[in-house]
């Protein structure tokens, strides 16, 4: 009987420690381990994830205003750029427990970029720093010439980062070793912008036949002039 009674709480005190055991290697499991300590910064996004339940009202990318304050459903602004990972999955999980199908909670710190000119979906866009330039380029839907990539251009503070990007479109390198800062703009020539001559070939038509209206007119009246003359 005794030993049992010792078997039973043996077992019990383990289901305990793996239960423990288990929620800590999930709050490190989504964890990359070159983001810093507090990677949600004021001005950035946020995505949520609850992992396998996608349809989840808490799924999402959330801005983080100007303050660091994130603005969450039900719970209302949240200080994140105070919080580490572990502590946000842990503050969601402890909000959100009635509400879970499910006890995995996944964040991301995502950042600000623009993408310009010729691009399918040009735009602004939350981005993870660890994905590539060709990740991003195909987010826009790729770009609307076959040469839109050798002419991309890459600037911060209306200064020019990059002269040449495909080299970083090839090599698959992230964001981040590429240098990118949350904020920084790419953009690409579009084709739809109008040169001068694109201007005069649309005009052109409207002359000639302007031009040929006034000749048909000049002859017509020269001829009844000598016709009357005759």
């Amino acid at each position: 009987m005794r030993t049992l009674i010792s078997l039973t709480f043996f077992i019990f005190f383990m289901g305990i420690s793996s239960l423990s055991h288990a929620q800590d290697t999930q709050l490190n499991f989504f964890t990359d381990p070159e983001w810093e300590k507090y990677p949600f910064k004021p001005g950035d996004g946020l995505m949520i994830s609850t992992l396998p339940d996608t349809t989840s009202f808490i799924n999402g990318v959330y801005p983080i205003d100007d303050r660091g304050f994130a603005e969450l459903p039900m719970i209302g602004k949240v200080n994140v750029s105070k919080m580490t990972v572990h502590q946000l999955v842990a503050f969601l999980r402890k909000n959100y427990e009635s509400y879970l199908r499910f006890p995995n909670i996944y964040v991301k710190p995502l950042a600000r970029v623009s993408l310009l000119g010729g691009f399918t979906r040009p735009g602004l866009y939350y981005v993870d720093v660890n994905s590539s330039l060709w990740d991003l380029i195909y987010m826009a839907g790729g770009t609307l010439t076959e040469d839109g990539i050798y002419e991309m251009h890459w600037q911060r503070n209306e200064k020019e980062r990059s002269g040449d990007l495909t080299g970083f479109f090839e090599s698959g390198i992230s964001l981040k070793k590429m240098g990118f800062k949350s904020g920084d703009i790419f953009w690409t020539p579009s084709p739809t912008r109008r040169t001068f001559w694109d201007k005069v070939r649309d005009v052109m038509p409207i002359l000639t036949f302007a031009t040929t209206v006034w000749a048909i007119y000049n002859t017509y009246q020269r001829d009844i002039l000598i016709l009357r003359s005759r």
